[in-house]
């Protein structure tokens, strides 16, 4: 079964289509712990996938790019980041996503 988290506090325009493409693609949105959400940054931004194919996975992000949307801090869900709370998962990604556009201005 494919399941999404997405997180996005500040624009609500984004996270309704983020929310309508994964419903027309029948992924089940993740019910997210209001606590823990409370935790992260107030434009906290980040989306973890998991139960897709490589192809269900172009197919869904390329839908997004096509409605305008990206997300910078992603991921597939693993046996290790499937228990983090979402403020380690967020840090996660946030510093992951730095090295990767620090390698590329190098």
């Amino acid at each position: 079964m494919k399941k999404l988290l997405y997180i996005n506090q500040k624009d609500r325009a984004k996270l309704r289509t983020v929310r309508s493409v994964a419903i027309l693609q029948r992924i089940r949105l993740e019910e997210i712990p209001e606590e823990e959400v409370r935790e992260l940054p107030e434009d906290a931004e980040m989306m973890r996938m998991s139960g897709f194919t490589g192809e269900e996975m172009r197919q869904f992000l390329g839908a997004l790019r096509r409605n305008g949307v990206t997300v910078n801090l992603k991921c597939v869900e693993t046996e290790t980041n499937r228990e983090w709370r979402l403020k380690r998962l967020y840090e996660e990604l946030l510093e992951e996503h730095t090295t990767m556009n620090n390698r590329k201005e190098q």
